[in-house]
């Protein structure tokens, strides 16, 4: 397929969102430049910046932990907070036309539900905290040197190429294989979005050739599921016999009992809206693992 004009760079092209995405803009014929992730050196991110001179960059990189704790709390100060001034400041030479940005659900915090984009957040974790940071660095920037930017709050992720580590493959992975599965309280409601949602509504601003200032705009899976729903879910479509082991270690110290994103924004100025249900997506991560087993 012919290469379009757009140069598009992606940080954290080797993590979850950045396989997925840069497969599609593969896929769609872009030019692309898979940062190599070194957000903590200055000097490098520039250098890389520079010999590619992108007209596009979707910031995916840095740390995902909603840990509280102080090593993670570095962490995600000097990757997530500092990684992305790294990347702005290389852009007072190198302008492109548009920042893509992904943040979380979790910056609301314990907000009024649905989340909207206009609400005050109320970050409960380092990491939530680290994503609004970045998203204010962006904003100043964006403003500042005159690109647009694209800044996407997005739900609970899950899919194929999902790290093991992770809560929904671990759940997947242990059903399977007929193993206890060890749980905190299950009650928590989260708001699910499968991984090709969750690309699709990140690629419309490049699709589109969007030029807005600054938008923030929340992508979610449209319902929300309380973990024992979802656990429920696995079992069944696995024929599982795993016995689910709830309590086994504490809920997250200020985590909010529900999350769910409302996704008017996203349809109004997208025309987006998610395709796949949780069951659906459930059934092609479950595919996927028995695939690779």
């Amino acid at each position: 397929m012919k290469s379009k004009k757009e140069r598009i760079l992606v940080t954290g092209s080797t993590g979850f969102f950045g396989k997925h995405l840069t497969k599609r803009l593969e896929k769609k014929g872009y030019e692309i430049y898979r940062f190599m992730d070194d957000l903590t050196n200055g000097h490098e991110v520039n250098r890389q910046i520079h010999e590619f001179l992108p007209t596009t960059i979707y910031h995916l990189g840095g740390i995902v932990d909603l840990s509280r704790s102080f090593d993670i709390a570095k962490n995600c100060i000097e990757i997530n907070i500092k990684g992305a001034l790294h990347v702005l400041e290389a852009l007072r030479q190198n302008k492109p036309i548009r920042f893509i940005y992904t943040s979380s659900e979790e910056v609301y915090g314990n907000g009024p539900l649905p989340y909207s984009e206009d609400q005050i957040p109320n970050p409960p974790s380092p990491y939530a905290v680290s994503k609004i940071a970045a998203e204010q660095l962006a904003k100043l920037y964006g403003q500042e040197l005159g690109f647009s930017i694209f800044i996407f709050r997005i739900g609970t992720a899950y899919g194929p190429e999902q790290p093991d580590s992770r809560l929904i493959p671990q759940i997947i992975i242990k059903a399977l294989k007929g193993e206890n599965i060890p749980l905190n309280s299950g009650t928590k409601k989260r708001d699910y979005i499968y991984i090709d949602d969750a690309i699709d509504v990140m690629m419309l601003p490049l699709e589109k050739n969007m030029k807005e200032q600054i938008a923030i705009i929340n992508a979610g899976g449209g319902k929300q599921y309380s973990l024992k729903n979802l656990v429920d879910i696995v079992l069944r479509l696995t024929k599982s016999k795993s016995k689910v082991l709830f309590g086994a270690f504490p809920d997250r110290f200020l985590e909010a009992d529900e999350w769910l994103l409302d996704n008017t924004k996203a349809k109004e100025l997208l025309s987006w809206e998610p395709e796949t249900s949780l069951e659906q997506g459930l059934k092609k991560m479950i595919d996927y693992y028995k695939n690779r087993c």
